[in-house]
Protein backbone atom coordinates (compact mmCIF):
# COMPACT_ATOMS: atom_id res chain seq x y z
CA UNK A 1 0.00 0.00 0.00
CA UNK A 2 1.39 3.42 -0.98
CA UNK A 3 -0.83 6.03 0.64
CA UNK A 4 0.09 9.71 0.78
CA UNK A 5 -2.83 10.97 2.86
CA UNK A 6 -1.56 9.69 6.20
CA UNK A 7 -1.69 12.87 8.26
CA UNK A 8 -1.65 14.10 10.95
CA UNK A 9 2.10 13.69 10.62
CA UNK A 10 2.70 13.84 14.37
CA UNK A 11 0.64 10.64 14.68
CA UNK A 12 3.38 8.89 12.71
CA UNK A 13 6.30 10.74 14.35
CA UNK A 14 4.98 12.08 17.66
CA UNK A 15 8.31 13.27 19.05
CA UNK A 16 7.83 15.20 22.31
CA UNK A 17 4.05 14.81 22.02
CA UNK A 18 4.12 11.03 22.40
CA UNK A 19 1.26 9.99 24.68
CA UNK A 20 -0.41 13.41 24.53
CA UNK A 21 -4.26 13.49 24.29
CA UNK A 22 -3.81 15.90 21.38
CA UNK A 23 -2.60 12.92 19.32
CA UNK A 24 -5.45 10.58 20.27
CA UNK A 25 -8.40 11.51 18.10
CA UNK A 26 -10.03 9.82 15.12
CA UNK A 27 -12.70 10.54 12.50
CA UNK A 28 -16.24 9.47 13.39
CA UNK A 29 -19.41 8.80 11.42
CA UNK A 30 -21.62 11.69 12.63
CA UNK A 31 -25.16 12.89 11.95
CA UNK A 32 -25.50 15.79 9.53
CA UNK A 33 -27.33 17.96 12.05
CA UNK A 34 -26.89 18.71 15.73
CA UNK A 35 -23.92 19.15 18.02
CA UNK A 36 -21.85 16.90 20.22
CA UNK A 37 -23.65 15.84 23.43
CA UNK A 38 -21.75 16.65 26.61
CA UNK A 39 -19.57 13.78 27.78
CA UNK A 40 -19.86 11.91 24.47
CA UNK A 41 -17.05 10.34 22.43
CA UNK A 42 -17.95 12.86 19.74
CA UNK A 43 -17.29 15.79 22.11
CA UNK A 44 -13.99 14.28 23.28
CA UNK A 45 -12.72 13.73 19.72
CA UNK A 46 -13.75 17.27 18.82
CA UNK A 47 -11.83 18.76 21.78
CA UNK A 48 -8.71 16.80 20.97
CA UNK A 49 -8.85 17.72 17.28
CA UNK A 50 -9.16 21.42 18.14
CA UNK A 51 -6.26 21.06 20.59
CA UNK A 52 -4.14 19.52 17.85
CA UNK A 53 -4.94 22.41 15.51
CA UNK A 54 -4.25 25.05 18.16
CA UNK A 55 -1.10 23.63 19.77
CA UNK A 56 0.56 21.77 16.88
CA UNK A 57 -0.61 22.92 13.44
CA UNK A 58 -0.98 26.68 13.90
CA UNK A 59 2.35 27.22 15.71
CA UNK A 60 4.16 25.14 13.10
CA UNK A 61 2.75 27.22 10.25
CA UNK A 62 3.40 30.45 12.16
CA UNK A 63 7.00 29.65 13.08
CA UNK A 64 8.10 27.93 9.86
CA UNK A 65 5.88 27.91 6.78
CA UNK A 66 4.72 31.53 7.07
CA UNK A 67 8.29 32.73 6.38
CA UNK A 68 8.94 30.65 3.26
CA UNK A 69 9.55 32.43 -0.02
CA UNK A 70 11.06 29.46 -1.91
CA UNK A 71 9.71 25.92 -1.84
CA UNK A 72 10.76 22.51 -3.15
CA UNK A 73 8.20 19.69 -3.07
CA UNK A 74 9.73 16.19 -3.24
CA UNK A 75 7.35 13.63 -4.78
CA UNK A 76 7.91 9.87 -4.96
CA UNK A 77 5.84 9.44 -8.12
CA UNK A 78 7.46 6.10 -9.02
CA UNK A 79 6.20 4.41 -5.84
CA UNK A 80 2.66 5.61 -6.53
CA UNK A 81 2.79 4.50 -10.16
CA UNK A 82 4.04 1.09 -9.11
CA UNK A 83 1.24 0.73 -6.51
CA UNK A 84 -1.58 1.36 -9.01
CA UNK A 85 -4.23 3.93 -9.99
CA UNK A 86 -5.67 4.25 -6.48
CA UNK A 87 -2.29 5.27 -5.06
CA UNK A 88 -1.80 7.73 -7.93
CA UNK A 89 -5.19 9.35 -7.26
CA UNK A 90 -4.38 9.47 -3.55
CA UNK A 91 -1.05 11.18 -4.25
CA UNK A 92 -2.67 13.72 -6.57
CA UNK A 93 -5.32 14.64 -3.97
CA UNK A 94 -2.77 14.79 -1.16
CA UNK A 95 -0.52 17.19 -3.08
CA UNK A 96 -3.45 19.45 -3.97
CA UNK A 97 -4.67 19.53 -0.36
CA UNK A 98 -1.26 20.17 1.19
CA UNK A 99 -0.22 22.86 -1.28
CA UNK A 100 -3.51 24.74 -0.85
CA UNK A 101 -2.26 25.67 2.65
CA UNK A 102 0.61 27.74 1.23
CA UNK A 103 0.64 31.26 -0.19
CA UNK A 104 2.09 31.17 -3.71
CA UNK A 105 2.53 34.27 -5.84
CA UNK A 106 4.68 37.27 -6.71
CA UNK A 107 6.05 39.21 -3.74
CA UNK A 108 5.79 42.96 -3.32
CA UNK A 109 8.28 44.85 -1.15
CA UNK A 110 5.64 44.97 1.59
CA UNK A 111 4.81 41.26 1.54
CA UNK A 112 8.52 40.41 1.47
CA UNK A 113 8.98 42.24 4.76
CA UNK A 114 5.92 41.11 6.70
CA UNK A 115 4.22 38.10 5.10
CA UNK A 116 6.23 36.65 2.22
CA UNK A 117 4.67 34.49 -0.45
CA UNK A 118 6.35 31.51 -2.09
CA UNK A 119 7.43 33.08 -5.38
CA UNK A 120 9.50 30.12 -6.65
CA UNK A 121 8.06 26.62 -6.47
CA UNK A 122 9.97 23.52 -7.59
CA UNK A 123 8.33 20.10 -7.92
CA UNK A 124 10.98 17.35 -7.87
CA UNK A 125 10.28 13.73 -8.86
CA UNK A 126 12.67 11.76 -6.66
CA UNK A 127 14.54 8.53 -7.44
CA UNK A 128 15.48 9.66 -10.93
CA UNK A 129 18.52 7.40 -10.60
CA UNK A 130 16.13 4.40 -10.62
CA UNK A 131 15.33 5.17 -14.27
CA UNK A 132 17.40 5.46 -17.41
CA UNK A 133 17.79 9.08 -18.47
CA UNK A 134 15.63 8.44 -21.55
CA UNK A 135 12.60 8.24 -19.23
CA UNK A 136 13.36 11.34 -17.17
CA UNK A 137 11.36 13.67 -19.39
CA UNK A 138 8.40 11.29 -19.12
CA UNK A 139 8.69 11.24 -15.33
CA UNK A 140 8.67 15.04 -15.33
CA UNK A 141 5.58 15.08 -17.58
CA UNK A 142 3.76 12.68 -15.24
CA UNK A 143 4.61 14.79 -12.20
CA UNK A 144 3.53 17.96 -14.00
CA UNK A 145 0.16 16.33 -14.65
CA UNK A 146 -0.11 15.18 -11.02
CA UNK A 147 0.38 18.69 -9.67
CA UNK A 148 -1.39 20.57 -12.46
CA UNK A 149 -3.94 22.13 -10.09
CA UNK A 150 -1.23 23.48 -7.79
CA UNK A 151 0.79 24.75 -10.76
CA UNK A 152 -2.20 26.63 -12.19
CA UNK A 153 -2.92 28.28 -8.85
CA UNK A 154 0.72 29.26 -8.26
CA UNK A 155 1.27 30.61 -11.77
CA UNK A 156 -2.00 32.56 -11.60
CA UNK A 157 -0.61 34.31 -8.53
CA UNK A 158 2.61 35.15 -10.37
CA UNK A 159 4.93 32.50 -8.90
CA UNK A 160 7.63 30.86 -11.02
CA UNK A 161 7.19 27.07 -11.23
CA UNK A 162 9.46 24.30 -12.50
CA UNK A 163 9.30 20.49 -12.56
CA UNK A 164 12.41 18.30 -12.49
CA UNK A 165 13.41 14.64 -12.23
CA UNK A 166 15.94 14.65 -9.42
CA UNK A 167 18.39 12.52 -7.46
CA UNK A 168 20.32 14.53 -4.85
CA UNK A 169 22.67 11.56 -4.47
CA UNK A 170 22.95 9.34 -7.52
CA UNK A 171 23.27 5.72 -6.37
CA UNK A 172 23.40 4.12 -9.85
CA UNK A 173 25.12 4.53 -13.19
CA UNK A 174 23.87 3.78 -16.69
CA UNK A 175 25.06 1.02 -19.01
CA UNK A 176 23.88 -1.11 -21.92
CA UNK A 177 23.15 -4.85 -21.71
CA UNK A 178 22.65 -7.24 -24.60
CA UNK A 179 19.76 -9.70 -24.61
CA UNK A 180 19.99 -11.78 -27.76
CA UNK A 181 20.25 -9.25 -30.57
CA UNK A 182 18.60 -6.52 -28.53
CA UNK A 183 20.48 -3.90 -26.55
CA UNK A 184 18.73 -2.74 -23.39
CA UNK A 185 19.48 0.42 -21.39
CA UNK A 186 20.11 -0.60 -17.78
CA UNK A 187 21.07 0.98 -14.48
CA UNK A 188 23.89 -0.50 -12.40
CA UNK A 189 24.32 -0.24 -8.65
CA UNK A 190 25.03 -2.05 -5.38
CA UNK A 191 21.87 -2.95 -3.40
CA UNK A 192 22.01 -2.33 0.33
CA UNK A 193 22.78 -5.31 2.54
CA UNK A 194 19.61 -7.29 3.26
CA UNK A 195 17.67 -6.07 0.22
CA UNK A 196 15.98 -8.91 -1.64
CA UNK A 197 14.39 -9.64 -5.01
CA UNK A 198 13.54 -12.80 -6.91
CA UNK A 199 14.48 -14.84 -3.85
CA UNK A 200 17.99 -13.36 -3.71
CA UNK A 201 19.22 -11.54 -0.63
CA UNK A 202 21.95 -9.06 -1.44
CA UNK A 203 25.11 -8.81 0.64
CA UNK A 204 25.78 -5.09 0.17
CA UNK A 205 28.84 -5.75 -1.99
CA UNK A 206 27.56 -7.29 -5.23
CA UNK A 207 26.83 -4.98 -8.12
CA UNK A 208 23.77 -5.72 -10.26
CA UNK A 209 22.36 -4.41 -13.54
CA UNK A 210 18.63 -3.69 -13.78
CA UNK A 211 16.47 -2.97 -16.80
CA UNK A 212 14.13 -0.35 -15.29
CA UNK A 213 11.53 -0.41 -18.07
CA UNK A 214 9.87 2.54 -19.74
CA UNK A 215 7.34 5.04 -18.52
CA UNK A 216 4.41 5.71 -20.88
CA UNK A 217 4.92 8.66 -23.22
CA UNK A 218 1.39 9.88 -22.44
CA UNK A 219 1.03 10.93 -18.77
CA UNK A 220 -2.69 10.17 -18.85
CA UNK A 221 -1.96 6.53 -19.69
CA UNK A 222 0.39 6.30 -16.71
CA UNK A 223 -2.14 7.81 -14.32
CA UNK A 224 -5.02 5.64 -15.52
CA UNK A 225 -3.14 2.36 -15.44
CA UNK A 226 -0.77 2.95 -12.57
CA UNK A 227 1.50 2.71 -15.48
CA UNK A 228 5.06 1.73 -14.89
CA UNK A 229 5.49 -1.25 -17.22
CA UNK A 230 9.02 -2.34 -16.54
CA UNK A 231 10.18 -5.52 -14.88
CA UNK A 232 7.59 -8.03 -13.77
CA UNK A 233 7.08 -8.45 -10.04
CA UNK A 234 9.45 -10.89 -8.42
CA UNK A 235 8.45 -14.15 -6.78
CA UNK A 236 8.61 -12.71 -3.27
CA UNK A 237 6.43 -9.75 -4.17
CA UNK A 238 9.36 -7.35 -4.48
CA UNK A 239 10.47 -5.53 -7.57
CA UNK A 240 14.02 -4.79 -8.68
CA UNK A 241 13.01 -1.28 -9.64
CA UNK A 242 12.65 -0.39 -5.98
CA UNK A 243 15.63 -2.13 -4.46
CA UNK A 244 17.46 0.34 -2.25
CA UNK A 245 20.94 1.02 -3.59
CA UNK A 246 23.98 1.94 -1.56
CA UNK A 247 25.29 5.48 -2.01
CA UNK A 248 28.32 5.60 -4.31
CA UNK A 249 31.85 6.13 -3.14
CA UNK A 250 32.99 9.73 -2.99
CA UNK A 251 34.54 11.03 -6.20
CA UNK A 252 38.03 12.29 -5.37
CA UNK A 253 39.08 15.45 -7.17
CA UNK A 254 41.59 18.24 -6.58
CA UNK A 255 38.89 19.92 -4.50
CA UNK A 256 36.58 18.47 -1.84
CA UNK A 257 35.13 14.97 -2.50
CA UNK A 258 31.88 15.07 -4.44
CA UNK A 259 28.83 12.84 -4.68
CA UNK A 260 27.23 12.36 -8.11
CA UNK A 261 23.72 13.72 -8.53
CA UNK A 262 21.03 14.23 -11.14
CA UNK A 263 19.91 17.85 -11.72
CA UNK A 264 20.65 19.09 -8.23
CA UNK A 265 22.53 22.00 -9.81
CA UNK A 266 19.55 22.90 -12.00
CA UNK A 267 17.27 22.79 -8.96
CA UNK A 268 19.50 25.10 -6.92
CA UNK A 269 19.84 27.49 -9.84
CA UNK A 270 16.06 27.76 -10.11
CA UNK A 271 15.47 28.18 -6.37
CA UNK A 272 18.26 30.58 -5.37
CA UNK A 273 20.13 31.50 -8.55
CA UNK A 274 18.65 35.01 -8.64
CA UNK A 275 19.82 35.66 -5.07
CA UNK A 276 23.42 34.73 -5.99
CA UNK A 277 23.57 36.74 -9.21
Amino acid sequence: MALSTLPPGRFLMPGDLEGSPALTFAPLALPEEGGAPSGSLWAMMERRYEAYRSHVVKPFFRDHFSRLDRQVVLVDALAALNAGPEAVADLENALADVLSAFRHGRNSWLSSLFRPKVDRLLFAATKADHLHHTSHDRLEAILRRLVSRAIERAEFGGAAVDVVALAAVRATREATARQGRQELPVIVGVPEKGERSNGQIFDGEEEIAVFPGDLPADPEVALRSGGYQGLAASEDGGDLRFVKFRPPKLVTTDRAPQLPHIRLDRSLEFLIGDALA
